[in-house]
């Protein structure tokens, strides 16, 4: 008699964190947002500081924070880009104003509001 129950076992890819380091599948790192990216990105910073760290994976942990960190860069430049347009529009809309230059700008970027 064939045996009717379902697999009760849990896969273990599918429970698996998405995106970690060791993963056979290398997901889109862009399905993660900016924090859950920098919390990630704390958390390798942690496993790298341990000593007993596996050689193994270490390539991993770093080729996975590297990834990361690109997907920060292009949400900051992304964000900036998207405030430099609505402050640009703000301007449009002002009779009379100038629209904000390289003069406007603070330090890292961000528009002075």
């Amino acid at each position: 008699m064939p045996d009717t129950e379902p697999d009760t076992e849990p896969d273990p890819a599918a429970s698996a964190p998405i995106g970690r380091a060791g993963d056979l599948a290398s997901p889109d790192p862009d399905g993660i947002g900016y924090a859950a990216a920098v919390a990630e990105l704390e958390e390798i910073l942690e496993r790298l500081d341990d000593e007993a760290l596996d050689v193994d994976v270490l390539a991993d942990e770093v080729r996975r924070a590297a990834e990361l960190i690109r997907l920060c860069r292009r949400r900051i430049d992304a964000a900036r880009v998207e405030v430099e347009e609505v402050v640009a529009e703000l301007g449009a809309l002002t009779p009379g104003a100038e629209p904000p230059g390289p003069a406007d700008t603070l330090a890292d970027g961000a528009p002075d509001l």
